[in-house]
């Protein structure tokens, strides 16, 4: 079998295609690495802004760097552990390589593999592409000719950019959005309406490139958008309800932001939408259960095992922002208005969030009452693809909070009838969370469903298992008669990093390959 690199460092190296390495070059050895006092980085661990330029100046063998969605980090070290051979490796030296990454093996999360080797940002203005920015009349009115009451026959654009066009009767507008992108579906498109602001966001390429369009109408809307994809040819089509029916718009409006095309998904940028607090519920001594709920007109999907962004605004006027995992609200029954489908968007998100008595976003979360709407939240993001899911049963592994991506994995499992085997790891039994909920899973799903705990500091109470994640661990539970190893195994990790890269190495020596293991930063 193919040896396990985590996420891995390589920009281009094909894991189908290994290289033999030198003794004392095997995933361990550079995992130790990592965790030694080296500087990996060459830049004594401190962050920098890298101009493309300059990027480009490490080039070689001897002083390699590299990018991959907006991060440089210094390959020089990593050259003999690389599975991939030194060759493909150089193909990404001295250029952003996420492109060349994303061939082989998007789906794998690079960051705890090179964490140590981070050297700074990509200088963001020199990435962004040209935004279009339509302001005088005369533009307005080139790219939203004035159409009639009666709707518009509408040409074919010109390959390359995005196109877009409207067209509007006496009730509706419709905006039209020729992206070219085979196999969109609704899911991947989202609306946001906020007065007359109307903001538009379409992914593909499995939701790693995004097209962004931002216009303030002329006139005032409903606050809901119909989509309409094609799945052949990639036309978006979006139609608002007029408030004033009857109306003749002269034009759609005043154009703000929009792409020329689709750009990868780290280079987008940020948009948030306002939330409302509606609920929180405790779920141990120190994690809450937060729902978050949208107005109409907020439409969006977040794609299994992605994060969102949330944005606190203090009282000060400063905002504090963090990265949380959205999960469903009700475990066991799991209700579809709870748990969105593939083809629903979400109308409030659920969030697992421990709170640190010193931690100033966590502290500041935990004193806000339900009503509040001094929440934002982001576009989702993140690298994990469904499609690793396909005809697997999943393996789960988790520490503390690190549960929360998997909770909608595992739920995604059993909606398709297979199995899911959780071993999850807690300091006491206080801190597990969602005990309970699990426990009535497994009586729901009995031949579908395992729950190991593990802790590490048990009161002399505790009948189950101890300690922290090791062979043995391993070797009783997903190593053991319960969960047998029939090739159809998906192995999920999620945790601090230390936990996360142990556990790489105990899988990775069981036999577990890229194609089969996905860790989720902790």
């Amino acid at each position: 079998m193919n040896s396990l690199t985590v996420s891995t460092a390589s920009a281009t190296g094909n894991p189908r295609n290994k290289t033999a390495l030198k003794p004392g070059r095997s995933l361990m050895d550079w995992i130790k690495l990592t965790n030694s006092s080296a500087d990996l980085s060459g830049t004594g661990n401190k962050l920098k802004d890298i101009s493309p330029d300059e990027l480009a100046q490490h080039n070689n063998k001897n002083d390699a760097w590299l990018a991959i969605r907006g991060m440089v980090y210094n390959v020089t070290s990593y050259f003999e552990f690389h599975p991939g051979g030194e060759e493909e490796l150089m193909r990404g030296v001295g250029i952003d390589a996420t492109d060349l990454f994303d061939q082989v093996h998007k789906w794998v999360n690079y960051e705890s593999m090179l964490k140590k080797c981070l050297v700074g940002r990509l200088k963001a203005d020199s990435m962004l592409p040209p935004v279009k920015r339509l302001q005088s009349k005369p533009a307005i009115r080139k790219e939203f000719p004035t159409p009639p009451l009666s709707i518009l026959s509408i040409s074919a654009p010109s390959t390359g950019v995005v196109t877009t066009d409207w067209m509007q009767n006496s009730t509706s507008v419709t905006v039209i959005l020729y992206t070219r992108q085979k196999g969109l579906d609704a899911r991947q498109v989202s609306t946001s309406i906020d007065g007359k602001l109307f903001h538009i966001r379409i992914y593909s390429d499995n939701w790693l490139r995004c097209y962004d369009y931002q216009i303030h109408l002329v006139e005032a809307v409903e606050p809901s958008c119909k989509v309409t994809v094609s799945l052949t040819t990639g036309k978006v089509e979006l139609l608002l309800r007029k408030i004033q029916t009857a109306l003749h718009w002269h034009k759609l409006g005043d154009l703000e932001d929009v792409s020329q095309g689709f750009q990868p998904l780290s280079q987008a940028p940020l948009f948030f939408r306002r939330a409302v607090l509606t609920r929180k519920l405790r779920v141990n001594h120190n994690v809450f259960l937060f729902t978050l709920t949208f107005p109409t007109g907020q439409d969006f999907y977040v794609p299994v095992g992605w994060h969102v962004q949330l944005k606190l605004s203090l009282e000060d006027g400063s905002a504090l922002i963090r990265s949380y995992t959205p999960i469903v609200f009700d475990l066991p029954s799991c209700k579809t208005t709870e748990c969105p489908s593939k083809t629903e968007a979400s109308t409030s998100l659920h969030f697992l969030i421990k709170i640190y008595s010193a931690g100033p976003f966590t502290s500041a979360l935990d004193r806000l009452a339900e009503g509040n709407s001094s929440i934002e939240v982001s576009f989702p993001t993140g690298n994990f693809l469904e499609s690793q899911l396909e005809n697997k049963n999943v393996i789960a592994i988790a520490a503390g909070t690190g549960i929360t991506p998997l909770v909608r994995i595992a739920i995604d499992i059993l909606r398709n009838n297979r199995r899911v085997t959780l071993v999850f790891f807690n300091r006491t039994q206080e801190d597990i969370i969602w005990k309970e909920e699990f426990r009535e899973l497994e009586l729901k799903y009995p031949d579908k469903f395992k729950v190991w705990h593990v802790l590490s500091e048990p009161d002399e109470e505790w009948l189950g298992l101890r300690g922290r994640i090791s062979k043995s661990i391993l070797a009783t539970t997903i190593l053991g008669g319960d969960c047998p190893d029939d090739g159809s195994n998906f192995a999920c990790v999620c945790g601090p990093s230390d936990f996360i890269l142990e556990t790489l190495r105990l899988l990775d020596s069981a036999g577990y390959t890229n194609e089969t293991v996905h860790a989720f930063s902790g």
